[in-house]
């Protein structure tokens, strides 16, 4: 529509305020009969009559236009534009690039994928102006009339508020005083607009170019510097390009233009920030360290039943305790075992190392109150993998199989935690939560002067105690301060309590009241909806089950084991033969011997054959140590 075919009712022309005409619709129709306007019957509801502009006298019909096309700018655009229609009647050309990209859509896909949000929002900016400017002529505005007067209010920032930002956003020009855009660049995104045929065209050549940045590949001494930087060793750049210097120096000398066209420092580290962490770490790290860098699988754990696997690992505790033997503080190991369905901890053991004793009573406590399962997992440790635990005779595994002839262990790869992460997570925390009770911890998260000295005064508390002299109040306090055996085994079973009951684990599935579910509500939750039987040993199972066994050659009546001797006259017959002997760590005065093809054969009692007032092996009860006498008296 052009301005030559647009018609207003006196009511519309009287509410302008046009000098030199009334202002009211019946004065304006007086002035129109005199003058003989062109007018038309009205289409709307209400009759009437409306008045041509192109018959208006020329000042009169300027100051129309004006206002309305100010009044067009600043209204809610009515409708959409169908921009169809306008690029058919203009006959807009697509631009060169555009051709190409139509003919390979690679091409279009392959730039609307690398460009930036910034350069996205841009585009989006400038589109929101020739909408505009589209609308403005579908109002009746020539092009070139409706690009000049958005181009002008933009610059002179008089544009409703939402087009005035899109304006400041289009000319994709940094500066706080750069406002607006121009008439020239405003035609050329109306052109390339109105050439497209669909959204992603309209943003592969509305968005702005970006300022290549040289790729690492291109940089033709990268290579070089990343050989001598990629070391075990962990060379910091500094010391990496000090190497650098002085390679370059060897390999080019004599060649003047080369020697002076080595990078610098700075250039070093720029190239160095443009390059992927896993490509700059590579042979720097190696193990866990690299794989965390690398992409992994997530285990779909929601198709294996309650008890299918369990998943065990040992953790050192950060924190001194008495030793339950001779004790002096020590640091133990605590080893947990999982539930991997329900993140369910089943069970849990304290010992001296992550050894044979840890690992069996984490695995006799978890079936001992859960039941069997099917499946152990767990890492390539000394005490995952010794032979108490997974021997072809003397394995403590093999006993729990019904019917396939034992329960499966699975051993994660060495230096690969990421295997068994599900439990790593609480056998950080959970061990760090219950040290962190005692003052006795001794973490990455505890003063290391406090440590230091705290450690210092205990052991001269210790020394002192070994030669009989008489404690100072700071050593008495420093021995206070450290955790009997007991204690620590109360505080982690309440922090195992906590994560089991408490703990809205964040990789289960939600409750019914929008919180994640509890590991041990989860277990309940499934054990009723899935009606999971599970199987349970019986008390005299449980004790011949879960101890560990060694084979051991008779002599005389007599097995030693741990440095202990075992007497009975049920061996008598049996002198020189090789046979398994059946301990249990918290009742060391019987053993039970079998042959080599678990036939019982009796047994052994301690020292049976002689007097002895004392057991020394395991982690049985022993007469109160001199150090845990001292600790109740101070």
């Amino acid at each position: 529509m052009s301005s030559t075919n647009i018609y207003f009712s006196a009511k519309q022309i009287a509410s302008m305020k046009i000098n030199m005409l009334p202002t009211t619709p019946q004065g304006v129709s007086l002035r129109a009969k005199k003058e003989c306007w062109v007018f038309r019957p009205r289409a709307a509801s209400g009759g009437g009559v409306e008045y041509a502009l192109e018959s208006l006298p020329a000042n009169i019909r300027e100051q129309i236009l004006k206002k309305y096309y100010a009044d067009l700018l600043h209204q809610t655009p009515p409708h959409s534009v169908e921009v169809g229609e306008v690029k058919a009647k203009i006959g807009i050309k697509p631009r060169g690039e555009l051709e190409v990209m139509r003919k390979c859509p690679a091409l279009l896909e392959r730039k609307t994928n690398a460009l930036t949000t910034g350069q996205k929002d841009i585009a989006d900016a400038r589109m929101v102006l020739v909408v505009e400017v589209m609308r403005l002529m579908d109002g009746g505005m020539s092009r070139k009339r409706a690009v000049e007067l958005v181009a002008k209010e933009s610059q002179a920032s008089s544009l409703p508020p939402a087009l005035q930002k899109a304006a400041d956003k289009a000319n994709a020009r940094k500066g706080s005083t750069r406002r607006g855009v121009g008439k020239s660049s405003l035609q050329q995104w109306l052109s390339d607009y109105m050439a497209a045929d669909n959204a992603s065209e309209r943003l592969a050549t509305l968005a702005p170019g970006k300022i290549q940045v040289k790729q690492p590949e291109t940089i033709g001494w990268l290579p070089d510097f990343l050989a001598i930087y990629r070391d075990p060793r962990g060379f910091n750049i500094s010391e990496a390009y000090r190497r650098f210097e002085k390679w370059w120096a060897q390999e080019f000398a004599g060649q003047e233009d080369v020697l002076e066209a080595m990078p610098s420092m700075d250039a070093v580290r720029r190239a160095m920030k443009k390059l992927p962490v896993v490509v700059s770490q590579k042979y720097r790290v190696t193990g866990s360290a690299w794989r965390s860098l690398n992409p992994f699988i997530r285990r779909d754990w929601e198709q294996v039943p309650v008890n299918g696997v369990w998943v065990g690992d040992g953790h050192n505790m950060k924190l001194d305790v008495l030793h339950p033997i001779h004790g002096r503080p020590f640091s133990p190991e605590i080893t947990m075992v999982i539930d991997a369905r329900t993140r369910f901890i089943v069970g849990w053991s304290l010992a001296l190392s992550e050894n044979v004793i840890a690992v069996a009573d984490a695995i006799r406590h978890g079936v001992q109150q859960h039941g069997l399962f099917g499946i152990y997992y767990s890492d390539n440790g000394p005490g995952q993998t010794g032979k108490t635990l997974d021997a072809d005779v003397t394995g403590i595994l093999a006993r729990l199989g019904i019917e396939d002839g034992g329960v499966e262990h699975r051993t994660g790869i060495p230096g690969n935690p990421q295997g068994r992460g599900i439990i790593e997570r609480p056998n950080k925390g959970i061990p760090k939560y219950a040290a962190q009770s005692f003052d006795s911890y001794h973490g990455k998260d505890a003063d290391k002067e406090t440590v230091r000295v705290r450690k210092r005064i205990a052991q001269s508390a210790i020394n002192a105690v070994r030669q009989g002299r008489e404690l100072t109040n700071k050593q008495a306090a420093a021995l206070r301060m450290i955790p009997t055996w007991q204690q620590l085994l109360d505080v982690i079973e309440e922090e195992v309590n906590w994560y089991n009951t408490r703990h809205h684990h964040s990789s289960l599935p939600k409750a019914p009241d929008g919180k994640h579910y509890t590991p041990a509500a989860y277990r309940r939750h499934l054990l009723e909806v899935e009606e999971t039987v599970i199987a349970y040993p019986s008390a005299v199972e449980l004790r011949d089950m879960f101890r560990p066994q060694q084979k051991r050659t008779v002599s005389r009546c007599e097995v030693q084991i741990f440095g202990n001797l075992y007497f009975s006259m049920g061996l008598l017959n049996h002198h020189g033969e090789e046979v398994i002997v059946s301990y249990d760590i918290h009742d060391p005065q019987t053993v039970i011997i079998r042959s080599l093809d678990g036939t019982f054969i009796c047994d052994a009692v301690w020292d049976g054959n002689q007097e002895s007032a004392v057991c020394h092996f395991g982690e049985r009860p022993q007469p109160e140590s001199t150090y845990q006498r001292h600790y109740q008296t101070c």
